[in-house]
This record gives C-alpha cells, structure tokens and sequence, in this order.
C-alpha cells in the first residue's frame, strides 16, 4: 500500500489508516486465494473536478491494479484454473464486498489490470496467423505475403483494462486488392480478392477450431 506524496498532512493519517484496514481485509478474503493474486493499492487524493465513480464527499480514494495470470484462464494450458478464472473475473465485485465488511466500499475505484504471464496465449494467436496467411493464399492465386500485411488481416487478443478483466480475440483488417491492379478504373470491391463478409467467414472458421475459442470470445472487427 502507498500514499500519494501529495496528501496534505492533516489527511496523512486518515489516509493511512484507512489504507491499512482496507489492505488489511482484503489480503484475507481477496487477494490470498489460490497462492497469492499479486496486486498494488495506491491511496490518492480526491480531485474537486474528479469524475470517478466513488462518492465525492471522501476526500480519498483508493486505486488497484491487480495482476492476472492469463496462463489460468486458458484451458489448454498446462496451469488452467476453472475456479481461478471463474473468481478473477469478478475481482471488482470481490474487493468490493470485502471492503463493504469495514465501510470503506465507497473509497473504491474500478481497479485497473495488468495481464501476465500471457506467452502461451500471444503463440497461440500466431499459430492462428500464420494458418489464416497460409490458407488465404492457397486458396486466392496471386495473394502475397506482403499484400496481406499491407491489408492488416490478423488475429488481435484484446485484454481490458478496467472494470473486470475481459479477454477476446479480435478479427482484424480488410480484403487486400488484387496484385498489380492498383492503378485500376474498377471499383475497390472489384479489384478486392475476396468481400469482407468472406473474410469474416474465413477468420472465423479458422477460429472455432482453434484452442483459443475454448477460453475465449472471437469478435469481428474486420472492415472498420
């Protein structure tokens, strides 16, 4: 736990108090489970134009950032963890109800994220890549390697960073234009390899028979 250096002197104390009681809790019923979630916890000053989501009356507030083990949601992996995943993603809820046991839910803000331990996952998404660049262009003569890149198609694992943490696999990019076509009267959709609804169809395909679509959600983000 630490204090913001720039807490007046006279809330020094309450700040730390209350910083202690609050870590205190939430080392017990929180944050010890399954071997230890590692997380910091960061007691601020409240801005008068502050627009956080905790009551404005409380001259402090308190700010997470826990850690999490995406080795432990993924189910392939070696460290998978179903009541992990299950509890780490609604870790908000969890330091709120805690901190509710001593009344100092209302010193909360959505805690932030940071997500470890995610190689395993990050491969996995490459693997997925390279299987979609290899199927594309057996399938549509002419596509290049570089015309691919060029048109951004690939695999994105997006982690969020507040509130709860959410994992997804993003699909990305846009149908590439014909090789040497460049300089063509056609309309784009002309001189495009394939529509965006057939790549759409191709990353997903390609998806569900992926491991990651075991763990987690494929969304399509193509042609945007």
């Amino acid at each position: 736990m630490e204090i913001e250096k720039n807490i007046e002197d006279e809330l020094r104390a309450d700040a730390q108090e209350k910083g202690e009681v609050a870590t205190k809790i939430l080392d017990a019923l929180v944050f010890s489970k399954f071997g230890g979630i590692e997380y910091s916890m960061m007691v601020r000053r409240q801005r008068q134009n502050s627009y956080s989501s905790n009551n404005i009356a409380n001259p402090i507030y308190f700010e997470f950032d826990v850690d999490i083990d995406v080795d432990k949601t993924f189910e392939p992996s070696p460290t998978y963890d179903k009541k992990y995943e299950d509890y780490i993603y609604e870790i908000g809820e969890h330091i709120e109800r805690a901190l509710r046991y001593v009344n100092l839910h209302d010193y909360m803000t959505e805690p932030m994220f940071t997500y470890v331990n995610d190689n395993l996952v990050e491969n996995e998404v490459d693997r997925l890549e390279n299987k979609l660049v290899l199927y594309l262009q057996s399938q549509y003569e002419g596509l290049s390697y570089d015309s691919i890149r060029e048109a951004d198609i690939g695999y994105y694992f997006y982690k969020g960073e507040t509130d709860n943490p959410y994992m997804r696999v993003e699909y990305i990019g846009h149908p590439p234009i014909i090789d040497g076509d460049r300089q063509s009267t056609d309309t784009i959709e002309e001189r495009e390899y394939f529509s965006c609804e057939d790549l759409y169809d191709i990353m997903s395909d390609l998806y569900d028979r992926s491991p990651l679509s075991l763990s987690y959600d494929g969304e399509n983000y193509t042609c945007q």
